[in-house]
């Protein structure tokens, strides 16, 4: 039997074909996940230290032996608005060798990344982030999250909108020294 005619044979059973459409749908996925985190740091994560809204200076390092979220947002982003929700629960949810770290891209003006904090509620650590950090980790579009391993390596990072499950699953496969 020829490879055209197996096809034929599989695509007139329906079990076969949805396999080959789910098959087809996760291959398109995970290509397009790859394409956007191609230039995501994959190792060790860049140290950094950043200010708060506060003024309050926030080291990368001091949270070494802790499960780590970097998530990178924009506040004219629609999809990081999106996001939010689920970033929200994250939070409310984290464990006690787990954080949050909110790094902002439109860090110029604090006073609007204050009044955005207030408006959506956020109460997670939100920092002033630099070019430098966002060049440092490959960010060029957001939302961008990256999962940390207490030992400061990445575990895993994503680009575009993640929902709820998908974070906590990331956050769940990090490991914590």
């Amino acid at each position: 039997m020829t490879v055209v005619a197996r096809l034929r044979e599989l695509f007139r059973d329906r079990r076969a074909r949805v396999a080959l459409n789910v098959l087809a749908v996760l291959g398109i996925w995970l290509g397009a996940s790859a394409y956007q985190t191609r230039r995501h740091v994959a190792a060790r994560a860049p140290d950094f230290t950043l200010s708060d809204l506060s003024g309050r200076r926030v080291a990368l390092h001091d949270f070494r032996k802790q499960k780590v979220v970097l998530h990178f947002f924009a506040t004219w982003c629609g999809v990081c608005k999106a996001e939010l929700p689920s970033v929200r629960n994250v939070q409310a949810n984290l464990g006690k060798d787990e954080v949050l770290l909110a790094i902002a891209e439109d860090a110029d003006d604090p006073a609007a990344l204050r009044r955005f904090a207030a408006e959506h509620d956020l109460r997670y650590p939100i920092l002033l982030g630099t070019h430098e950090v966002l060049a440092a980790y490959g960010v060029d579009r957001f939302p961008t999250n990256y999962y940390l391993n207490g030992d400061g390596s990445v575990s895993s990072s994503t680009a575009g909108l993640s929902t709820l499950v998908g974070m906590r699953l990331r956050l769940w496969r990090a490991v914590a020294p």
